[in-house]
């Protein structure tokens, strides 16, 4: 149990790292969005195993607005229709 909480650990420190180059530079809005959609795609992606685990599941989809952000990245491809930087980042952000 021990190792397994030291690996999500490590894991999770080498997500933030590359997240943080992921929204280095980026306006304020987009990178709120690309960490939003990391979370969000990381917590949909977990398994409920008991109620509890469900129970947190659901608590950390509404802390990132996770049911919002559909319309929130579209509304920042819409206003960074020209900047292929923006762009790009987003795309990433649902790749990685």
């Amino acid at each position: 149990m021990f190792l397994g909480l030291i690996l999500v650990s490590l894991v999770a420190q080498a997500e933030e790292g590359t997240l943080a180059e992921l929204t280095k530079g980026q306006p304020k809005a987009v990178a709120s969005v690309v960490e939003r959609i990391a979370m969000c795609t990381h917590f949909a992606g977990e398994e409920p195993y008991d109620a509890e685990r469900g129970r947190e599941i659901a608590a950390a989809m509404k802390k990132y607005r996770c049911d919002k952000l559909d319309k929130e990245e579209a509304a920042l491809r819409k206003r960074y229709q020209g900047n292929a930087a923006v762009l790009g980042v987003l795309q990433k952000a649902h790749e990685w």
